[in-house]
């Protein structure tokens, strides 16, 4: 039976994938890569992740030490929620509020970026309307994961990582290997990316970001420089801490609380598909004498 995602009225990003490009990267990857199971898992085929019934979740156990890869390197590979539930969580479910968000702002407060006198005019988004394509971007798009519920897959091969991104239903490969970034990277959405591991830190660096990316409810310049920081502190769990620089947009770094992403408690799950496709409901809230400017995730009432 295949699994239903959770859906929120979210419309997706379009995006371009380079197939023969990733099936020889993945051509390389063993079958177990795609393959972890967290502590008490069941079969994918058996169990709907996003099914609740009457059980109240709770934040998934660390799960015992990370495994670790060939080379003594953490092993992200897996497929992980924004959340400590290890599922996907919609709103109505009965879970613990802790199980819930992936950081807790009381015990790690995260700033609001602090942005240069004038640019908030200059760069502020302006606000998306219900039922625009969201644009795909770094780091946005995982960003704005912790008001969300959509997982993204990691799979680590000896020179890269490749992270699938079920929304929008993304990619981004990054480099692993020690090389520079090129000398005049074409800007893209997800930028040029590449990292080195400090320790059990994986440090990812990413420059040559299109600009109509954003984050925070603002753009930024062709100077924005990302900077992911992963570790896996258990096998449950990954931890991702996000600094962003711009020196013509903010006044100084700015700096995410570390977020949490738990291991599926699916065994050998798989992300599903979403397509951004033209979506009417606007046009025809507007022909009713409805408002058509609603925010992406609410829309109008039918009262």
């Amino acid at each position: 039976m295949r699994r239903m995602r959770g859906f929120e009225r979210l419309s997706l990003g379009p995006t371009l994938v380079h197939v023969a490009t990733l099936l020889a990267i993945l051509w390389t990857v063993s079958p177990s890569t795609f393959a972890q199971n967290v502590q008490g898992g069941t079969s994918g085929v058996a169990q709907e992740r996003t099914s609740a019934g009457s059980e109240n979740w709770h934040v998934v156990p660390p799960g015992g030490p990370a495994p670790r890869t060939k080379d003594g390197h953490p092993d992200l590979n897996g497929v992980w929620f924004p959340n400590s539930a290890g599922r996907q969580v919609q709103r109505a479910y009965p879970i613990d509020p802790a199980a819930r968000r992936q950081f807790d702002p009381k015990a790690t407060p995260e700033e609001k970026p602090v942005l240069l006198p004038g640019a908030a005019d200059k760069f502020r988004r302006q606000q998306q309307r219900y039922g625009d394509c969201a644009l795909p971007g770094t780091p946005g798009t995982l960003l704005e994961e912790n008001v969300l519920t959509w997982p993204i897959q990691l799979i680590q091969t000896a020179d890269r990582l490749l992270m699938f991104i079920e929304y929008p239903m993304d990619f981004r490969i990054i480099h692993t290997d020690g090389r520079p970034h090129p000398k005049d990277p074409d800007p893209t959405f997800n930028g040029n990316s590449v990292a080195h591991w400090e320790g059990d830190t994986l440090v990812v660096d990413t420059i040559a970001i299109d600009e109509r990316a954003n984050f925070g409810g603002f753009f930024h310049s062709d100077q924005e420089h990302v900077i992911e920081r992963y570790s896996r502190p258990s096998k449950n769990y990954i931890i991702q801490e996000i600094t962003v620089e711009d020196p013509l947009v903010l006044a100084k770094p700015w700096k995410s609380a570390p977020r949490k992403w738990s291991l599926s408690v699916v065994a050998d799950d798989d992300l599903e598909e979403f397509f951004c496709t033209t979506n009417e409901e606007p046009q025809e809230w507007q022909k009713e004498g409805r408002p058509s400017n609603v925010q992406l995730g609410n829309p109008p009432s039918s009262n």
